[in-house]
């Protein structure tokens, strides 16, 4: 296991991994620091902001051998260091349970053999700590299962559950537990961020930061990727649906919906070329596509300022809808019919 802003890559061990979560952080420290922590805590927000990251960081602090042997002192923050902490980011931690999804859905056998585990007592530490990764791909019968738990928790146990909203979960478990919202990251932070912490250089930190969508998880992913190459690619297919529509439309959206892990970056460089299409006379400065401009320019000439508009809400329409469990294929279908009627 490994704690960084975006779930993956070098593992650190302190709440200062947290970039951009600062109002977080506070509340959690402050109920470390006041030994407040609630039994049952519900963290939302988009992928890759750092949720899952807090969940470990947290379930280190509970547990942290340091933290424990010196309790007068203000340490809110795991050592990263002792036997306890080195063992939760490996993952092997006696006392800390993590419940994955196992293929689409988080089974009920799972969350039976998490509450026959609970009435135990913790292995070695006083307090256990239970990590519910994706709590939303619980269906109605571990959801329930789970319910049991949370109406009747055990007083040596705290359950860290994470999920995009809270409307994916059921009103009954969202009720149980204390919520803590994560925001997406603004795009000046992550800038800052893959200039000092990646090396990456001014002008393609600008691009990257915009098309991660507030998600240093996806940034990161990004940089990695050959994102120039996949970027420009979704920016050739958006100009053939316009002026040649037909079948490689739809072999476009279903290529597109054979990842959709990669949607949100996708759409984010569908709006940022629409953006810099309708900015470019007003504002050429702030095109964030530099690299571009000339084809920028180009291209702007023939689009009026209406139908981008029409265009940007078509993409943010499909991107609801997704957001929402609409079919994934339908909704990008929908999308390039209505790219190529404008």
């Amino acid at each position: 296991m490994s704690t960084t802003n975006n779930d993956s890559g070098n593992p650190v061990s302190g709440f200062d991994a947290l970039i951009g979560q600062d109002q977080q952080v506070r509340q959690l420290m402050e109920a470390l620091r006041k030994g407040n922590v609630p039994h049952a805590m519900l963290f939302t927000g988009e992928d890759g902001i750092g949720k899952r990251t807090a969940a470990v960081i947290f379930a280190m602090a509970c547990l942290c051998e340091a933290r424990r042997t010196y309790p007068g002192r203000d340490n809110t923050n795991p050592c990263g260091a002792c036997r306890s902490c080195r063992n939760i980011l490996s993952g092997n931690h006696p006392d800390v349970h993590q419940v994955q999804p196992s293929g689409a859905h988080i089974r009920i056998d799972q969350v039976r053999a998490l509450c026959r585990g609970l009435t135990l007592k913790p292995y070695e530490a006083s307090v256990r700590v239970v990590l519910i990764s994706d709590a939303h791909l619980m269906n109605a019968e571990s959801g329930n299962a789970l319910l049991k738990v949370l109406e009747e928790p055990p007083a040596d146990t705290k359950i860290i559950l994470t999920a995009p909203r809270t409307d994916d979960l059921l009103p009954t478990i969202v009720s149980r537990c204390r919520h803590l919202r994560f925001n997406p990251i603004s795009r000046n932070r992550l800038e800052t961020y893959l200039m000092e912490n990646r090396g990456v250089d001014p002008e393609n930190a600008l691009i990257i930061a915009t098309l991660a969508g507030g998600s240093i998880g996806r940034a990161l992913s990004i940089q990695d990727d050959d994102w120039v190459h996949r970027r420009n690619w979704i920016i050739d297919e958006i100009e053939c649906i316009g002026q040649q529509p037909g079948i490689r439309s739809f072999a476009f959206t279903e290529k597109l919906a054979s990842n959709k892990e990669r949607l949100g970056y996708a759409f984010e460089i569908m709006k940022s070329w629409i953006r810099d299409l309708a900015i470019f006379k007003f504002s050429p400065g702030k095109i964030i596509n530099r690299d571009l401009i000339p084809r920028i320019a180009a291209a702007s000439d023939r689009f009026t300022p209406d139908l981008l508009v029409s265009q940007a809400a078509a993409v943010e329409d499909a991107e609801r809808a997704i957001a929402g469990n609409a079919n994934v294929r339908l909704a990008l279908d929908a999308l390039v019919l209505k790219l190529a009627n404008h």
